[in-house]
């Protein structure tokens, strides 16, 4: 099949694939953990879904990304629904008071402990999981 292709030309070819294969290898060694889970998740959904081209895999990607968006949010630009400081709870869950001068509920709350207004919680009171 190289009959004809002049040697210093199948040289150059073969340098060159090298030359692309390290700069990637390179690149792949920069990553971190999450970013080589999401590179390899991307080749094997390629691979699986029988895509050649790479714009196929990457709108896949981004689809399933978009899906998962509490997951990857640089990509998306999820930002987490803020929590109250005294119960842990997501501001949606809280009702304000009738008047105000009565305090507000918290649907989440056992119902002796939900009474209170929503108070933001600071980045120094956040705790995973919330509460």
């Amino acid at each position: 099949m190289t009959a004809g292709i002049p040697t210093f030309l199948l040289d150059y070819l073969t340098q060159r694939d090298a030359a692309r294969a390290q700069g990637a290898a390179d690149q792949f060694a920069t990553l971190t953990d999450r970013e080589r889970g999401l590179v390899h998740d991307a080749a094997v959904m390629g691979y699986v879904q029988g895509m050649r081209q790479a714009h196929q895999i990457v709108a896949l990607v981004v689809q399933e990304c978009l899906a998962f968006a509490e997951l990857y949010p640089t990509l998306t630009g999820y930002v987490p629904d803020p929590l109250c400081a005294e119960c842990g709870h997501a501001k949606d869950e809280h009702e304000e008071g009738e008047d105000p001068v009565s305090p507000g509920t918290c649907a989440a709350c056992d119902e002796d402990d939900g009474i209170h207004d929503f108070q933001f919680q600071t980045s120094s009171e956040a705790q995973p999981g919330g509460g």
